[in-house]
C-alpha cells in the first residue's frame, strides 16, 4: 500500500509582523476600554395607569360542543355494487369569511368521550390503529373527512360522545401574543382562553 506524505518547501510565516501585533493590541484596548458610564440614577415616579385591557379570548371565535353527523362517501363499482370509501361531514361556521381564512388560524377538536369526562383530540387526528380525521376550512364551513363514521353518538343513558368544537384565532396582535399556547393541547387552550364546556 502506498502512503503519501506532503513536504513543502514553502517558508512558514509567523504572525509576529508589526502590523498584526498593532492590530491585535488596538482590538484588545477597545474591548477593555468599554464600560458603563456611571452608577444608575434614582428610579422615577410611576406613570398613570393605562386603559383596561381586553381579555385574552377577545376576538377568538369558538363554538359550543356540536353534534356532527357523518355521511358515507361511496363509489359505484364495475359490478354494480356500492362501496363506502370514507365518511364526510360539514360544520357550518357563519363567521368564517374569506378574509379570515387568509389571516386566521382555524382549529377543531373532537371530544371522544362525554362532556363529564372529556377526552379531547386536536384535528387533524391519526391513531395507531389507522383511524384518521382530516379537517379543511372553507368560507363559512369546516369540512371533515374520515375513514370511519366518527359522528356524534348517543348512548343508552342519554350521554353524547364524539362532539366537535371549532376555534378561529384571528391574525391580529392580541392573538399573536398567544404564541406560547400549544394549540393542539385542548386543556391548555381551554385554560388560556378561559373557555367553558
Amino acid at each position: 500500500m502506498r502512503q503519501f506524505f506532503f513536504r513543502s518547501n514553502m517558508k512558514r510565516r509567523t504572525l509576529s509582523s508589526p502590523l498584526v501585533l498593532l492590530s491585535g493590541l488596538l482590538f484588545v484596548m477597545f474591548l477593555v476600554s468599554c464600560s458603563k458610564e456611571g452608577p444608575a440614577g434614582a428610579e422615577g415616579p410611576a406613570g398613570p395607569p393605562g386603559p383596561k385591557g381586553e381579555g385574552v379570548a377577545d376576538g377568538v371565535i369558538y363554538s359550543d360542543w356540536l353534534d356532527v353527523k357523518y355521511k358515507p362517501d361511496t363509489i359505484h363499482t364495475a359490478g354494480g355494487s356500492i362501496d363506502t370509501i370514507g365518511y364526510y361531514a360539514d360544520i357550518e361556521v357563519p363567521k368564517l369569511t374569506k378574509e379570515m381564512l387568509s389571516i386566521a388560524d382555524v382549529k377543531a377538536y373532537i371530544n371522544s368521550s362525554d362532556i363529564t369526562d372529556p377526552v379531547i383530540y386536536s384535528l387533524p387526528y391519526s391513531s395507531g390503529n389507522g383511524l384518521y380525521i382530516q379537517m379543511s376550512a372553507y368560507e363559512k364551513t369546516i369540512s371533515l373527512y374520515s375513514n370511519g363514521d366518527v359522528g356524534t353518538v348517543l348512548d343508552n343513558k342519554g350521554k353524547k360522545f364524539q362532539q366537535y368544537r371549532y376555534m378561529i384565532v384571528p391574525g391580529n396582535a392580541k392573538a399573536n401574543s398567544a404564541a406560547q399556547v400549544k394549540w393542539p393541547e385542548y386543556e391548555t387552550v381551554k385554560a388560556y382562553l378561559k373557555l367553558n364546556d
